[in-house]
């Protein structure tokens, strides 16, 4: 779908992927719902690109998910492209995974982008068309040690969009996945958790310019999954097809740091 003149709603907009997808569907010339929860730095985004507003917008709520939803018919008339990005990591050994922090991060990486499915398929039924990108991770097909719990969150955001796709069929509402792999932002700095791994092995990373543009890429092309880089896919294949192998090198090349947590 070209997003020129398109309504799209993208949420963690305020900043790292989000924030450079918003500036990446500006240049492509569509109409911008942002959303987030840091009300300040939304706003500064928004100010910043043309034919924007910002809802700030909590996800784990489902309220806050249909008050988005509404904000963006009341200002544009209708919902063309929802691009699900909000997301919160997790670190820390499975067997060491505090509750109250594993349920934020379903509430926000999962439950989060399916109350806005439910508030968006509608209007795109209504319409006839429509598209929902879903922002996943490789640690989706392949975790990594200590991120066993966000990357069971974004296993099962692309369980429910492969369901949701069939579901949709004949619809004209597109359903993709778009797989990051090491982006270059601060999401690393502001996982949940009381604890760090320690890599031996340290990818460089993408901009979060790259996946912006691959997701910019995906809305037109509407592919079922889209990768950022070619070293990313390359990576899940071999993980396929060695699979001990990997588990071998994963294991020796993490280690976990315990923090004690500050009260």
């Amino acid at each position: 779908m070209d997003p020129r003149d398109r309504v799209v709603i993208i949420t963690g907009a305020s900043s790292g992927i989000g924030a450079a997808t918003a500036r990446c569907f500006a240049s492509a010339g569509a109409y911008l719902v942002l959303a987030a929860r840091s009300h300040e730095a939304l706003e500064q985004v928004a100010a910043g690109l043309p034919r924007a507003i910002a809802v700030p917008t909590d996800v784990a709520d489902p309220g806050a998910c249909a008050n988005l939803v509404e904000r963006a018919v009341e200002a544009f008339g209708r919902v063309d492209i929802l691009i699900n990005n909000a997301g919160i990591g997790l670190t820390g050994p499975i067997t060491h995974l505090a509750r109250a922090d594993l349920e934020r991060v379903l509430a926000v990486d999962l439950l989060g982008p399916i109350w806005l499915i439910q508030a968006t398929v509608p209007l795109m039924r209504a319409a006839g068309r429509g598209q929902i990108i879903n922002v996943s991770s490789v640690l989706a097909a392949q975790p990594l040690p200590f991120l066993g719990g966000y990357a069971a969150a974004k296993a099962a955001l692309e369980q429910i969009s492969n369901a949701l796709r069939i579901e949709l069929y004949g619809s004209g509402i597109a359903v993709t996945i778009v797989r990051p792999g090491t982006t270059r932002t601060e999401f690393n700095q502001r996982r949940l958790g009381h604890g760090r791994e320690r890599r031996r092995i340290a990818p460089p990373g993408v901009p979060p310019e790259a996946v912006a543009r691959t997701i910019l890429r995906a809305a037109r092309t509407e592919p079922r999954m889209a990768y950022v880089s070619w070293s990313d896919r390359l990576a899940l294949w071999i993980s396929r097809m060695v699979p001990g192998l990997i588990d071998s090198i994963l294991a020796r090349a993490f280690v976990w740091e315990e923090h004690s947590v500050q009260h």
